[in-house]
């Protein structure tokens, strides 16, 4: 995993002095979205490494200053030997600011996005950690420290092969200690990943992460999931996002 990590750092390198992501937020907790979108004509692509030698890759783009696209794909045993486990279609994302952030309201957003988490459970039809389907989600950032800032969504999935078709919850929060690192953490109520056939124990998703950020244009979080173990123990994993202009 080292070696496609200093690739990738030196493939990446040169354009950190001259990219022009100051002042973006981020789009993402960890694995839930909040309420910002990608400005117009600008990009991100993600590589996000997880257990089972996992690997997801994402690239989204801002077509206006309130619509982006998103698409990801990705699979297990990616980067380990023998057959790959490819997720068996790709991921998709669409996201719309509603109403912009301002002194007295929050930000609030819609989307659609069809990204599990995990590895992909051919019996049931769906990933591991349910992808989000429909979803709405509201955002409000206040100057504490160098940003705190609160996150609440509801979503409803499209993967219902378990027999769980419940409406979600989610909620999260950001604290940023510098312009340059931020603790993270959220947590799923997994309303819909709870019946006799889940995946879920019942206990939500329970996750926290830090972020370490280049001038908001390149972004290093590691992650540690499902602290509440319904999975059987703690997972840990690592995100890289490069955010720049066309």
């Amino acid at each position: 995993m080292k070696k496609y990590l200093i690739v990738l750092g030196i493939l990446l390198a040169p354009q950190f002095l001259s990219a022009q992501g100051i002042g973006v937020p981020p789009r993402y907790l960890i694995e839930m979205p909040v309420a910002y979108v990608l400005p117009r004509a600008s990009f991100d692509v993600n590589m996000r490494l997880y257990k089972g030698d996992g690997l997801l890759t994402g690239l989204n783009v801002g077509m206006t200053d309130r619509f982006m696209i998103g698409v990801s794909f990705g699979g297990t045993n990616v980067l380990g030997q023998g057959e790959v486990d490819w997720n068996p279609y790709a991921g998709a994302e669409a996201r719309y600011a509603v109403i912009t952030e301002s002194m007295v309201w929050p930000a609030l957003a819609v989307g659609f996005n069809s990204q599990g988490q995990g590895a992909f459970v051919d019996s049931t039809n769906r990933f591991e950690r349910k992808s989000l389907g429909f979803y709405a989600v509201a955002s409000k950032n206040y100057e504490i420290l160098d940003h705190l800032s609160f996150h609440v969504g509801a979503n409803y999935s499209l993967e219902t092969g378990d027999g769980d078709k419940d409406p979600n919850l989610f909620l999260g929060a950001e604290l940023g200690f510098r312009p340059e690192l931020a603790f993270l953490g959220e947590y799923d109520f997994a309303l819909n990943d709870n019946s006799d056939n889940s995946t879920g124990s019942g206990k939500g998703y329970f996750n926290m992460g830090l972020r370490y950020n280049v001038k908001n244009v390149v972004y290093f979080e590691l992650f540690f999931l499902d602290l509440f173990e319904n999975f059987g123990k703690m997972q840990r994993a690592l995100r890289i996002t490069y955010f720049e202009f066309f």
